[in-house]
């Protein structure tokens, strides 16, 4: 018993060939893709320039600032430092005035302390030597 099966034919996909019409719309399209790509490299390179004429122009600027400001705090500290000298100028004066005086008081002072304590000295031996003399000759006490 042999059976025989009939395979249905596989039906073959439509083919179909590209014209010269075709090619020609699909190298222009192509080509415009290039162009495309061309313009988009040409524009990636015109930004990469700008940034880096962007970022040079920012780093001057920012140094130049910088610059400026270290500048300006540099002469104000000058300024204070000269201030500073001035008032300590004016205070070492006033203080040699006060110790000028100071010492001349205390001068004074020794001065006055010695006088005076040379007088009570004198003062007492007068006294001393009166009394003596007012003993000897037998007149006090």
């Amino acid at each position: 018993m042999s059976e025989t099966t009939t395979v249905p034919p596989i039906a073959a996909p439509s083919m179909r060939c590209a014209t010269v019409e075709d090619l020609a719309r699909v190298r222009e399209r192509l080509a415009k893709v290039e162009g495309g790509h061309d313009n988009l490299r040409d524009g990636l390179n015109v930004l990469s320039v700008q940034f880096s004429d962007l970022r040079r122009d920012l780093t001057r600027s920012v140094a130049d600032n910088a610059a400026q400001t270290r500048r300006e705090v540099m002469a104000r500290v000058d300024v204070m430092a000269g201030n500073a000298a001035e008032r300590d100028t004016e205070i070492s004066g006033r203080l040699s005035s006060i110790e000028g005086g100071l010492k001349l008081t205390s001068w004074m002072t020794m001065t006055f302390i010695v006088l005076a304590t040379g007088l009570l000295g004198w003062g007492q031996v007068g006294d001393a030597a009166w009394s003596l003399c007012r003993r000897a000759l037998g007149y006090g006490p």
